[in-house]
Formats: structure tokens, C-alpha cells, sequence
């Protein structure tokens, strides 16, 4: 088989990190004829020299995301599509903004479409429902095969862009490459207790609210700190003055993550939406409690490995937290359910395969 597998539009976040490990992972057991596109941002922490002549690598300076450069970066992609003449091509995240003219698997990330019934979703201003119509009609006109990492997904993207529920495949995300071979580290119990929030910021992300819980927890025998990874602009834009009680560490690459999470407490995840967030299981296998918000998306992902709150009121999810660090035996059963709920997830090795199998069924259909 060969392979085209589509990179270029991902910069930051979970789909980034996990083209990463799969790309990694495919290093070890890939025995097709693979032919990249990637960025300067996937090429930052991809080590191209260490991959064995079966991969071959085309870099791109700029994403089709953008209107100025897309013409040219279509060209270009579709060139070396003619070149190659590939059996399926695979872009790792939607949307490519590529309709190629190989059989084309995408994968899916842009839960707003999914989840227009969300409040958040209704709530969303013109200039934001026009951006999501735009990625709607890409995300249909586009692939000719999707894949997603939950049922829930797959379900609701079948209804809400038309298409037979047999062109959308299943990869369950899970805890990446560089958490394979971790072994979380007991972490000694002080008065600070520390809530991991590993995202980029966006405003679905609802990052606006630790700002609101904070002084909710000031009356707590502990003192809590937000770790958060965001940029240093938005962090200083958006949290001055909370310096001392929201810590952040920047955009941190995916080998940081582990070190991050034996030095927390707990997992803190109040967003309105996600299609898919690693980390759930990443906490789960750090053995560290979940926090997170009482979705659909959320449940969908873990289950009773969770503790669930209203994430548009700070004084529920300040209880919640409270309860939490409060009542030992919660506590530890949180991370019993995590450690429990985690085998529902494939690792980044079954991921890979599982893409691989799907591109070769693809192959097969056409």
C-alpha cells in the first residue's frame, strides 16, 4: 500500500500530539511505502532522520487553513498525490481544506458540528456559526471516509452531515507513546494541592472560570493552584493578578506531559465542548482524579472514572473539588475507577495499527 498521511494544518493540541505518536509508533511496525506532509511545528519534535526509507517527507511553511497560501499548497499536494498516485490518502484531522482524488480518510475534530445542541453551541455568535458552516460543508465535501474516537461522534456525525454510518470508522483515543513504559510516581500529601490543565487556550475551553472558583476555595484547610499550558500572551492577558494561585507552564511538548502529571493532584477539565480529550486517559494512567464537566462528551469518555460537575457554575465546581481532596476514600476510588476505565481505551500502538487497517480496508473497497 501507499500512503499518503496529511499533517499540515495541525499546530497545537491533542490531534497534534497524537499524529506524533502515531507517526512514531508506525516507525516500528509501518512496512508500506508512506509519504508525509508535515510542518515545522510536527517537524520541531519529530525525529525525520531516525525513520527508515520506507517514509518519505514533504515540508510545508504554511497550512491550506489559510486562504493567502491555500492555492498553492493544494498544488503542491495534489502534484505529489499524481506523483505518488497513493491508494488512500490520510489527513489526520479535519478540516484538510484538500479534496484529493485518491480515496480520502480524515479524521474528525471539530466537536462544535457535532454538538449544536450544546448551550454553548446555541449561544455562539454570527461570525462563529458562519466559521462552523464553512468547516461543516469542508468536513462533507472533503473525506470520502471519516474516523472518530467515540461512538457518540460517530453517531451524531452520520445525522448531522448526511452520511451512511459504514464511512465512519472508530479509533478510540488513549494515553500516547511517552506514556507506555511510565510508572506514575506517589506524589508526598501537602497543604497545596495542584489541578492539571493541559489545553491550549481556546474560548470553548471555559478557562474563564478558574478565575471565578478561585476565591470560592480561599475558606478550604488547603491551598489549591491551577497548573495550566497556554500561551504566555493569553495567559498574561487573561490572568493577571491570579499569578499566584494559576501557574503556567507554557506550551509543553508531549514527552513533558508525564512529568507534568506526577507533579499534580488531580485533573481539572472544565470545558463546554470536546470531540475527544487525551487527557482523560492520561490522567487515568497517571493515577491522578478526574474534575471535568457534567457533557455528554465527558461521560462518553469516563464513565464513573469521574467527577462530574456543572462547569458554568463556580460555586458547584468548587464544592466539587473541595469534596474531592476533602474525603480520602473518594479520592482513592477515583483513581481505582480511572485505572479501571482506562482498559476501554487502545494504546498508541493498537491506534496506529487500527489506522493502517482501516487505510487497507479503504484500499480494498475501491
Amino acid at each position: 500500500m501507499k500512503l499518503i498521511i496529511n499533517t499540515v494544518n495541525l499546530k497545537i493540541g491533542g490531534a497534534f500530539q497524537r499524529s506524533l505518536s502515531f507517526l512514531n509508533e508506525l516507525k516500528e511496525f509501518g512496512k508500506d511505502k508512506y509519504y508525509v506532509f508535515y510542518n515545522s511545528d510536527i517537524g520541531k519534535q519529530l525525529d525525520i532522520e531516525s525513520f527508515p526509507s520506507n517514509f518519505s517527507f514533504y515540508k510545508f511553511d504554511h497550512s491550506p487553513a489559510s486562504l493567502k497560501y491555500r492555492r498553492s499548497i493544494v498544488k503542491r499536494f495534489n502534484e505529489i498525490q499524481k506523483e505518488v498516485n497513493p491508494d488512500v490518502v490520510f489527513s489526520f484531522v479535519n478540516p484538510a481544506y484538500w479534496r484529493a482524488k485518491s480515496p480520502h480518510l480524515v479524521g474528525y475534530a471539530v466537536p462544535h458540528i457535532v454538538y449544536d445542541d450544546y448551550k454553548y453551541v446555541k449561544k455562539n455568535d454570527l461570525r462563529t456559526k458562519l466559521e462552523m458552516a464553512y468547516k461543516k460543508f469542508w468536513t462533507k465535501y472533503e473525506a470520502d471516509y471519516h474516523v472518530v474516537q467515540t461512538e457518540d461522534v460517530r453517531q451524531r456525525l452520520s445525522k448531522k452531515i448526511n452520511i451512511p454510518l459504514k464511512n465512519i470508522f472508530l479509533v478510540t483515543n488513549g494515553i500516547g507513546k511517552q506514556y507506555k513504559d511510565i510508572t506514575p510516581i506517589k506524589k508526598a500529601q501537602t497543604e497545596v494541592k495542584k489541578l492539571l490543565m493541559i489545553s491550549t487556550f481556546r474560548p470553548s475551553k471555559n478557562f474563564d472560570i478558574i478565575k471565578k472558583v478561585i476565591p470560592l476555595l480561599q475558606d478550604d484547610i488547603f491551598k489549591y493552584e491551577f497548573h495550566i499550558t497556554i500561551d504566555k500572551n493569553d495567559y498574561e492577558k487573561n490572568f493577571k493578578g491570579f499569578e499566584n494561585a494559576v501557574i503556567n507552564h507554557g506550551h509543553v511538548k508531549a514527552i513533558e506531559g508525564p512529568g507534568l502529571y506526577n507533579d499534580a493532584d488531580a485533573m481539572f477539565l472544565p470545558s463546554h465542548l470536546e470531540c475527544f480529550s487525551a487527557s482523560y486517559p492520561e490522567a487515568m494512567k497517571m493515577e491522578k482524579p478526574i474534575l471535568t464537566s457534567d457533557l455528554s462528551f465527558a461521560h462518553t469518555v469516563c464513565g464513573d472514572a469521574a467527577i462530574y460537575f456543572d462547569n458554568m457554575d463556580e460555586k458547584d465546581i468548587a464544592e466539587k473539588i473541595k469534596n474531592l481532596f476533602n474525603d480520602k476514600n473518594l479520592y482513592d476510588n477515583q483513581i481505582k475507577l480511572g485505572l479501571e476505565q482506562l482498559q476501554i481505551f487502545q494504546n498508541s500502538r493498537e491506534q496506529a495499527e487500527s489506522y493502517i487497517e482501516i487505510c487497507k480496508q479503504i484500499m480494498l473497497y475501491t
